[in-house]
Order: structure tokens, then sequence, then C-alpha cells
């Protein structure tokens, strides 16, 4: 997802991350719209891909907000997901969309402690992940001065 320079209202400052709709890939697929609350539904969803408790979704592609060929950003989205195999944690693929899908990056989510997903996500030069912590989604800073931020916001 894209970051835009600071602004004045705290909100903005995260560009298009707030707008980003995860597809979890499950059978079947789970649809998250981190535009909206989570409900019982959603949260029963979640817990059908097989991930329990607190997680991040991190990806590589796309460093630090640059856009990148399709070839590089699939080799890196293989990196992470054999580092993250390599880990023997609970993982689940995500394609982290903007709402109409004409941009996704492929993600990973995975149970780990918040710290260990900022250093990872540091390590693939990304400006933050996103956390769930068990009610609600945030997104996190990894290599972005941004406030952590609860979701959905408000407009």
């Amino acid at each position: 997802m894209r970051e835009k320079s600071s602004s004045h209202d705290g909100v903005s400052d995260w560009g298009d991350f707030p707008e980003t709709v995860l597809h979890f890939d499950s059978i079947p697929t789970v649809v998250v719209d981190l535009r909206r609350h989570i409900g019982p539904t959603v949260l029963e969803e979640i817990r059908g891909t097989g991930l329990e408790r607190s997680f991040g979704i991190v990806t590589a592609q796309d460093p630090m907000g640059v856009t990148q060929t399709k070839d590089v950003n699939a080799v890196l989205a293989t990196r992470l997901r054999t580092e993250i195999a390599e880990l023997h944690v609970p993982y689940v693929r995500v394609e982290a969309c903007s709402p109409d899908r004409s941009h996704c990056e492929q993600s990973v989510a995975v149970e780990l402690g918040l710290q260990q997903l900022i250093d990872l996500a540091c390590r693939y030069d990304q400006l933050a992940l996103f956390w769930f912590d068990g009610v609600a989604f945030w997104i996190v800073p990894a290599r972005s001065a941004n406030a952590r931020t609860r979701l959905p916001v408000s407009r």
C-alpha cells in the first residue's frame, strides 16, 4: 500500500493503507475490508483460516512504497514466504488490495510477536504492517514515522 506525506489530521498520513481489503488464501476465501469494523461473523471466518491468536500481515513487495516490476515483486514475495515457512509457525497467504483490486500486494498473515513482525517488515524495507490483536486491525509502523493507527479510521 502507499503512504502519503504527513498531514495534520493524523489519519491521512497513512494514505491508502486504511482502505485495504484483505483476501485470505483459504477455503472458502475470507475477505476482510479494513474500512469496516470486525464483527463476530468475520472474526469466526478469520479463525477458520487456522490463525488462532493475534497475527500480523507483512508483505515484501514494493519496498518503501516504491512500485517494483512484477518480476521483482514475485522474487520478494517468494523470499518472504520461504523465510516464514522456515519458522514453522501458522501462516496464511493474503492479498492486500485496494478496494477496486487495481493494486494488490502478495502478503503473509503470520502468528509472530509484534516486535518480530516489525523486525521482519524492516528487513524487507516495508513502511508498515497490519496487526490483528484479536479484536481489531491496526496499522503498525515499521520504517515509517507515522503513528500506530487502529482500523477502521474515522473520517
